[in-house]
């Protein structure tokens, strides 16, 4: 019975079986751009975990974009906004302001954006390819 108890606390105090509570201030601030409150809240949640990341946004003509990716780790809350900033900024620069799921999916992690006028743009992800020190605001 000890030693059931001693595991249990064992695995209770495993820092990466913690999940970190989201920073309501960064899914504020990218909920308009990320399509909805919610997406901007999964990103920000996933990011800073290293979970699963679920996004969906609605397009014209009633078209839904569905995307999903893991980030490579857990990111702090710093990370997280400089990685997003830098996401937007991709997209913006592409004449991108409200982006899709696989768009938004693409400036995080690298992939194709396919831009208004139908071609595709291949862009680095943000994600994982930050500079060792973020500054923090």
């Amino acid at each position: 019975m000890k030693r059931l108890a001693a595991a249990a606390i064992a695995l209770a105090t495993l820092p990466a079986l913690a999940a970190v509570a989201p920073d309501s201030r960064l899914s504020s601030r990218y909920s308009s751009w990320a399509g909805s409150k919610a997406n901007a809240e999964n990103l920000v949640a996933g990011l800073q975990n290293g979970t699963t990341v679920m996004l969906m946004t609605s397009g014209p003509n009633n078209t839904r974009s569905l995307a999903g990716f893991t980030p490579p780790a857990a990111m702090s809350p710093e990370e997280v906004d400089s990685a997003l900033a830098k996401a937007r900024a991709t997209l913006t620069s592409m004449g991108i302001r409200q982006p899709s799921a696989d768009q938004i999916q693409a400036a995080l992690v690298g992939g194709e954006v396919t831009l208004a006028n139908g071609k595709t743009r291949m862009v680095q992800g943000a994600v994982g390819n930050l500079p060792d020190t973020v500054a923090t605001r």
